[in-house]
């Protein structure tokens, strides 16, 4: 595969920034995302499962239940109709192109693993069927073949690697209240609004609390074994940030990933001037959607920039 695909709604900030959001399972259109099968964890608590099992279970969670993972969606065409309504705001949104290789490689540097983007597997059973082995994946990447028509791939990254993350400006203040100024050190605010904060984890902050002398009081010592003190102020921390839908990670992405844009054939001209103007100066190629005269599907036109 040279190229992927993600469909959303316009928006400028996406171009000025560069910035994907990795969804929480709380915000996901499926109501099972995320979501082990109850046979599945009656068998767990029944016989018990593989050492594998749970050192694959580590690398998506600190808990077992999946709150720390983020999903990431991309597919593999431009044209389906259905999405362009779905997801790219009723034809009015757009479709980013993305270079596969590119974009594999950078999330496969930033995640510390290999083959970060997964294809979904669509079944009509929550889960892969249980016989020796069960592979943690195929629970994250498997879904209800009535979404089979996304042709979906999935990046799942911990969502406290994320660069930024927005949470609503009361919520942040909260934060400041309840850990006393102490941890909240960490956090460097690189974006206000009224309404919203943008914070990043501090590097040499984060690199201090590591250095410390642990001295067992801020954790229980297996957490302190399991983690290092950053991370495990991290997991708590953002733990509790990814159970509320108003908190967005977001990952950065270096724009020479990107290789078209596709706007939507009900786009406004003034959106796609503004897109024009935007990504002028870097080679990017943007086409508009038209209705086709004979079929139900689109065509695509390049357009010169503004």
């Amino acid at each position: 595969m040279k190229k992927i695909y993600k469909y959303m709604p316009y928006r400028e900030d996406f171009f000025l920034k560069f910035r994907l959001r990795a969804s929480q399972r709380g915000v996901l259109n499926d109501p099972f995302e995320l979501s082990p099968a109850q046979d599945l964890v009656d068998k767990v608590l029944r016989d018990g499962l593989s050492k594998d099992f749970f050192e694959q279970a580590e690398q998506f969670s600190t808990d077992g239940n999946f709150n720390e993972v983020g999903v990431i969606s991309f597919t593999e065409n431009y044209n389906n109709l259905l999405m362009w309504s779905h997801y790219a705001n009723e034809h009015k949104g757009i479709v980013i192109e993305f270079d596969y290789e590119k974009l594999n490689y950078y999330f496969n540097y930033k995640l510390s693993s290999s083959n970060t983007i997964e294809r979904v597997l669509y079944n009509r059973e929550r889960f892969s069927p249980l016989q020796n082995e069960i592979c943690v994946k195929d629970l994250l990447l498997t879904k209800s073949d009535d979404w089979i028509y996304e042709k979906e791939h999935r990046i799942l990254p911990k969502l406290m690697v994320a660069d930024y993350v927005q949470v609503d400006k009361l919520l942040f203040e909260q934060l400041h209240d309840f850990y006393d100024n102490i941890y909240i050190k960490l956090f460097d605010i690189v974006e206000r609004n009224k309404q919203s904060i943008t914070f990043k984890v501090n590097p040499e902050e984060y690199e201090r609390f590591n250095n410390q002398d642990r001295d067992g009081n801020s954790t229980d010592d297996y957490e302190e074994m399991k983690y290092s003190a950053s991370e495990t102020i991290l997991n708590e921390i953002f733990s509790s940030l990814a159970v509320l839908p108003s908190s967005v990670f977001l990952f950065q992405l270096p724009p020479d990933c990107i290789s078209a844009v596709f706007v939507g054939c009900r786009a406004s001209d003034q959106d796609i001037k503004k897109i024009s103007k935007l990504i002028r100066g870097k080679q990017i190629p943007i086409y508009k959607a038209e209705l086709s005269k004979t079929h139900f599907t689109l065509s695509f036109e390049e357009l010169p920039y503004e």
